[in-house]
């Protein structure tokens, strides 16, 4: 064992502010919800100044003589605006059940693209923001039918009204552009870009700091703890199954240095952890005076995989939409020509970029914590072996194979190289043991387009 190891400084990660990005900030209901309070809100305030323009003129000049009309007209108005925002409700949903529709051919992970998508969220809000605001004016209205109508009011509707309108020609735009596979492919492999840069930066990151040992009797930390202790209580096994989603390295380092221990974490992030599971094991002279609980604050777990800390996740994503393209019951090797040239993309980004050591440091330079991270190799194993499987039949799938085995092989050294190179062997032997003498030859021939 070497005297010295490969290590980076721990990263900072909020997991107040990661848990409340992935459960909140990335729901439906957020920002609906907070345009149904600003609604609210706005509605009350210009209801207020069109009462004081109308009883007192104590803002003269606020509201055009000539633009006020009556509250029967404004409630007539009102009436249609709810009308139309209905209508667009009903086809705001049938579109979302198209969408859903149409993901289930590429995978039912990628979904998780269409649910997250900005766009469809401010959509939500600018339609729930516009549906309250009408109900709150109508209302207003109806309680100033002897006098002038809310005019202020009614501008703002008409505005709404407006915007709910542009917004609802980007969502069909935008949800036309998303099924087209292109394009959910590249926003899947956009997604991934965070992940993939976080868990292999440049050399210039890493630097040589003394090894530790480990202790003969590590402490086990076992989980995870539930985050929801009242599901938790429902359950008759005491402790909800799920997913290790990120970890706050730099809490963790810190916490470890004021107890003077080392952490070393047994499962990788985007991995199952069930009620027995070992998460991590805890180094140090003491490790019984530590206790379970202070682990798990530095842990986010949840119940599906995401691309917070995960960098496979997103090669898993491009790799089940090309497994489904490649399946009898669709049979479209071009989605999965498509989207082996999103995995190239990704590990052409980090072809030249160091495997993760996994090590990390405290403020001091000191090696605290110790991750399991996939290495280069295991991401482009994971990205080319299922498609090569099943694939094995189809011509342009292995001819694309083979070029973008190709590609990395040139730009990569050692035992990448050799993974590459190997690959294409094991391309040419799939072709030779599937298909027909006829097309063979053609098969194994490199190709980035597949046939085009």
């Amino acid at each position: 064992m070497s005297d010295f190891v490969r290590s980076r400084p721990a990263p900072p990660n909020s997991l107040p502010y990661l848990r409340f990005k992935e459960h909140v900030l990335d729901s439906l209901w957020f920002l609906p919800l907070c345009g149904a309070v600003l609604a609210t809100i706005t509605s009350r305030l210009t209801l207020y100044l069109d009462g004081l323009s109308q009883a007192e003129s104590e803002f003269p000049g606020l509201i055009p003589a000539a633009a006020v009309t009556n509250s029967a007209d404004a409630a007539t108005a009102l009436a249609v605006a709810a009308a139309m925002l209905t209508l667009i409700a009903v086809v705001f949903s049938t579109m979302l059940v198209a969408v859903q529709l149409a993901s289930s051919q590429y995978s039912p992970r990628i979904t998780r693209v269409f649910v997250r998508a900005r766009l469809t969220q401010i959509t939500l809000a600018v339609f729930m923001t516009t549906f309250v605001f009408s109900l709150e004016a109508l209302i207003g209205c109806r309680a100033s039918e002897d006098r002038l109508g809310p005019v202020l009011t009614m501008r703002v509707l008409y505005l709404l009204v407006l915007a709910t309108m542009l917004t609802f020609l980007a969502f069909i735009h935008g949800m036309v552009r998303l099924l087209r596979v292109q394009y959910l492919l590249q926003k899947a492999a956009w997604a991934c870009h965070y992940a993939i840069d976080r868990s292999f930066p440049s050399d210039a990151a890493y630097r040589e700091v003394p090894t530790v040992s480990p202790s003969p009797v590590p402490l086990q930390v076992i989980g995870p703890l539930s985050q929801f202790p009242r599901l938790t209580m429902r359950r008759s096994e005491g402790v909800i199954p799920r997913v290790l989603q990120a970890v706050d390295v730099a809490g963790l380092a810190a916490a470890a240095a004021e107890r003077n221990c080392w952490v070393e974490l047994q499962i990788p992030v985007g991995a199952h952890a069930g009620p027995a599971t070992v998460v991590a094991l805890i180094h140090g002279e003491n490790p019984d005076a530590l206790t379970t609980p202070w682990m798990h604050k530095f842990m986010l777990f949840g119940t599906e995989r995401t691309l917070l800390q995960d960098a496979g996740f997103g090669i898993r994503l491009l790799v089940d939409a090309a497994s489904r393209a490649l399946s009898p019951a669709v049979n479209d090797p071009t989605t999965a020509v498509q989207a082996l040239h999103r995995i190239e993309d990704l590990l052409t980004r980090i072809a030249n970029r160091p495997d993760p050591s996994g090590w990390y440091t405290d403020e001091a330079g000191t090696l605290r914590v110790k991750m399991q991270e996939p290495g280069f190799i295991r991401l482009a194993t994971m990205g080319l072996t299922e498609i090569l499987h099943y694939g094995a039949t189809a011509p342009q799938v292995i001819r694309a194979l083979v070029s973008m085995s190709s590609n990395l092989a040139s730009i990569t050294t050692d035992e990448r190289q050799r993974f590459f190179e190997d690959h294409q062997q094991n391309c040419k032997e799939t072709a030779a043991a599937n298909m027909p003498a006829g097309i063979r030859e053609l098969a194994i021939e490199p190709d980035h387009m597949g046939f085009g």
